[in-house]
C-alpha cells in the first residue's frame, strides 16, 4: 500500500511504496524528514526529484541522518548534482545511511550534447574513484565528460 505526504507550501513530498521512500521537491524548512526517525530494517530513500536543498534544508536533512535508528539499514539512490555537491561539502551529510547511486552531469566536447547519466558508486569506487567512459547518444565516437571540475565532484568516491 502506498503512503504519500505533501507539504503544499514548499511542494516537497514523500511517498512511500513497501520499504521505498521516494523524495521529491525542495528540502527546505517545510521538509518533514520525521518518517527516517521510525524505520526498521533495510529501506531504500529515492532522492532522483529532490530538485535542491538550502542550508535549512541542510540542518533538516542532517538531523533526519543522525535520528535513523542503529539497527536500519539506509540506501540512498539516485542523488542529482545538488544532493552529490551537499555530500561533498558537509561533513556527515549521510550520517547512518549509504549511497548507491548517483547521476553526474556529462557534456560531449564534439556536439554540446548535455545529459545526467546514472552511475554506481561501488563501481566508481572499484575504478578508484574514476568515472566510468560513456559515448555520447548524438556522437557515437565521441566520449562524454564531466560538466564539473572532476576532483571536486567525485571527492565523495574517494571518502569510503
Amino acid at each position: 500500500m502506498a503512503d504519500s505526504k505533501t507539504d503544499p507550501r514548499a511542494g516537497f513530498r514523500m511517498d512511500k511504496t513497501g520499504n521505498e521512500y521516494r523524495l521529491a521537491g525542495v528540502i527546505d524548512e517545510h521538509a518533514n524528514l520525521d518518517f527516517l526517525r521510525g524505520v526498521q530494517g533495510r529501506i531504500t530513500v529515492n532522492i532522483r526529484d529532490v530538485r535542491r536543498i538550502n542550508s535549512v534544508g541542510v540542518r533538516q536533512w542532517m538531523d533526519a541522518m543522525r535520528a535513523i535508528p542503529t539497527t536500519a539499514n539506509v540506501e540512498l539512490v539516485e542523488a542529482r548534482p545538488p544532493i552529490v555537491d551537499q555530500i561533498n561539502m558537509v561533513a556527515g551529510f549521510l550520517g547512518r545511511a549509504r549511497l548507491v547511486s548517483f547521476y553526474a552531469p556529462m557534456v560531449c566536447p564534439s556536439c554540446d550534447h548535455q545529459e545526467e547519466i546514472q552511475l554506481d558508486v561501488a563501481t566508481c569506487r572499484a575504478a578508484g574513484g574514476a568515472l566510468p567512459s560513456h559515448p555520447c547518444p548524438r556522437c557515437i565516437n565521441s566520449v562524454m565528460e564531466l560538466d564539473d571540475v572532476e576532483e571536486e565532484f567525485t571527492s565523495f568516491l574517494r571518502d569510503a
